[in-house]
């Protein structure tokens, strides 16, 4: 049966905005609700169902979404750390850095160390770019270029993506516009206007984002591929200044110290750094600055006596910019001749040759980083008894956390101080 008439009102309101159906593309819908409290019938017209506009819709958020997730994707690998077994090491040092400053600079010794985590994939590319040579064949422009897709992958489909997207919007927006300029000409009639501005302004829009996203993608590229040289510059750099500083370690393990092994202080016995190291198993602390610096160090020094003896370590002052004759004009014992918190037992005193050329390059290296300032405020040098250096830094020496950082306690493994092969009769 027909549909029932629908109400006065409604008829009034169809009249008004009535326009001339499409019988291939427009579809009535009534609905017919009765309520079960009146016999009154409730009847509602549904707007017209243009399939042409809902087919195109479909399509248009089909590519949409289609362009979405080439973006997505990349932002998602970027953010993602590799998982890699180098992956999971270079991660263990930088929570390790987070704790303590790395051994291969110089940096503040009671600053932060909280230099957060960086971009990860950028990190590992470029640190294993740096330590890799080129082979024959590749310039440094295409070296760059790889280097910038490894860091950022699929720049390149998605710079076609959104040039095909974006022309094909703008293709769309073209046609589109001339419908309407011929509608309102008069040369094409029965035209829903509305619809034609819909799709204008999303074809238009279309265009615009795809070209802002375009744009915005290749200065990222190119900001990229500018600064990827000088970050692998730096990063080799970076690496040779960290060879220095492993074949300074070695040289270290060569120096002899002259370490106090009576309870007055007054005799002492000389022994390698590396005899210290494997025979006493003890932790170096350098302490390397001007007068001043020295005199404040020890004095602090001297609040960590106790814990100096517990965990095994030896604190080494030098003066830096005293001739070697000055040094050794001073008195070395006897009371009243030097302040007590330089002749303390944990204190070990430089001896023979090779400390100056030591101190002075591990001097210039800081110099090179801190500035001239350093030369005042002192370096510091962390050695465990391993002989790796496990901290380098310039100004105020925080002792407590420093022999915190070194755990030379049995607790941990590590034997206790035997200093008989240290005594006068040996």
């Amino acid at each position: 049966p027909p549909p029932p008439p629908p109400p006065p009102r409604l008829r009034r309101f169809q009249q008004q905005t009535r326009r001339p159906p499409l019988p291939s593309q427009t579809k009535r819908i009534y609905i017919d609700l009765r309520p079960l409290s009146t016999n009154r019938d409730v009847t509602f017209l549904a707007a017209p169902l243009d399939s042409t506009f809902r087919d195109t819709m479909i399509l248009r958020s089909a590519l949409f979404l289609l362009s979405v997730l080439p973006v997505l994707s990349s932002a998602f690998t970027a953010s993602t750390p590799p998982r890699s077994a180098m992956a999971t090491v270079r991660q263990q040092q930088r929570h390790h850095q987070r704790r303590w400053p790395s051994s291969s600079s110089h940096t503040a010794l009671n600053s932060s160390n909280g230099n957060g985590n960086g971009n990860d994939r950028e990190e590992s590319i470029l640190t294993e770019a740096a330590s890799t040579k080129s082979k024959d064949g590749i310039d440094s422009a295409m070296r760059t270029k790889l280097l910038s897709e490894s860091i950022a992958p699929w720049r390149t489909v998605r710079l076609f993506l959104y040039a095909s997207l974006g022309s094909g919007a703008f293709i769309g927006g073209l046609v589109t516009l001339s419908g309407v300029a011929a509608a309102l000409s008069g040369v094409k009639g029965e035209v829903d206007m509305n619809t034609e501005y819909l799709n204008l302004a999303i074809d238009f829009g279309a265009a615009a984002t795809f070209a802002f996203l375009f744009k915005y993608d290749v200065d990222k590229g190119s900001e990229l591929n500018t600064n990827v040289e000088a970050k692998l510059e730096r990063k080799r750099r970076d690496k040779k200044l960290s060879e220095a500083m492993k074949a300074r370690e070695r040289t270290l393990q060569d120096l002899n110290l002259s370490v106090r092994v009576s309870a007055d202080g007054k005799q002492t016995k000389e022994a390698s750094v590396s005899a210290l190291q494997t025979g006493a198993k003890q932790h170096l602390i350098v302490v390397a600055g001007g007068r001043q610096a020295i005199r404040d160090a020890l004095l602090g020094a001297n609040l960590m006596q106790m814990d100096f003896a517990l965990r095994d370590v030896l604190v080494v002052p030098y003066e830096y910019g005293v001739s070697a004759a000055e040094r050794q004009s001073r008195p070395s014992g006897g009371f009243g001749e030097r302040p007590q918190w330089e002749t303390a037992n944990y204190v070990a005193e430089c001896v023979g040759d090779g400390w100056e050329e030591y101190i002075e390059s591990e001097m210039a290296d800081a110099v090179e980083q801190n500035g001239e300032k350093v030369k005042e405020d002192g370096i510091a040098i962390v050695v465990k008894n391993t002989g790796s250096i496990i901290r380098r830094g310039v100004g105020k020496v925080p002792w407590r956390d420093m022999v915190n950082e070194l755990e030379g306690t049995k607790d941990d493994g590590v034997e206790m101080a035997d200093l008989r092969f240290l005594s006068p009769g040996s």
